[in-house]
């Protein structure tokens, strides 16, 4: 085994923040110790599909990215404007009272998660940058894949996005040409999942 010390971490001003991905290897009470892990592999050759509320633009995530897909057809929902397209980005998926008041009635008024943005860059962000964190596998590519807007999201857009992200055919969008090796899904619901 390698040992790794603190002064080992990139030059990423936030790095020391990421307990969860220094362990106690590099003086974290817990977590995964993704830096012991990068000589053996930092993720390189890895595409993983990140199945949430899509993604913003952020210097960590520059170049850290495949193409995704917007699996979201409920234009309430959304808050594009549209249905199902191939522009993944997260305009948020904040609910207004008017909202909760509307069209959304029942769902509880608060703020943008950007929940899709902080778990790529928790997986890919750049390492040794100079800006914010390191993701656990900074070699990695995102595959950023919307399935949540306002209000949360739909088991079949889910279900669709799966299938797509992994490289099945879903009809009526395009076919995937970067499937993902790996899908991550940081979702949560009242109930079990149907069949």
């Amino acid at each position: 085994d390698l040992w790794v010390t603190p002064d080992a971490l990139p030059s990423d001003p936030s790095a020391s923040s990421l307990w969860g991905a220094l362990g106690p290897a590099n003086g974290a009470p817990y977590g995964i110790d993704a830096i012991g892990a990068w000589p053996t592999t930092r993720g390189a050759g890895i595409t993983v599909a990140v199945i949430d509320t899509g993604i913003l633009a952020h210097p960590d995530l520059s170049g850290q990215t495949v193409p995704g897909y917007d699996f979201i057809w409920d234009t309430d929902m959304s808050n594009d404007g549209d249905g199902r397209d191939a522009d993944p980005s997260d305009p948020g998926d904040w609910v207004s009272a008017a909202d909760a008041a509307g069209a959304l009635a029942g769902c509880s008024v608060g703020n943008s998660s950007w929940h899709g943005t902080h778990v790529a860059g928790t997986i890919a962000a750049a390492a040794g940058n100079g800006v914010g964190i390191f993701g656990a596998a900074p070699d990695a590519q995102i595959q950023p894949v919307r399935v949540l807007g306002k209000c949360g999201g739909y088991l079949s857009d889910i279900s669709d996005a799966i299938i797509w992200a992994a490289g099945g055919p879903v009809s009526g969008v395009p076919a995937n040409q970067t499937p993902a090796g790996v899908l991550n899904l940081s979702l949560g619901g009242m109930s079990s999942c149907p069949t």
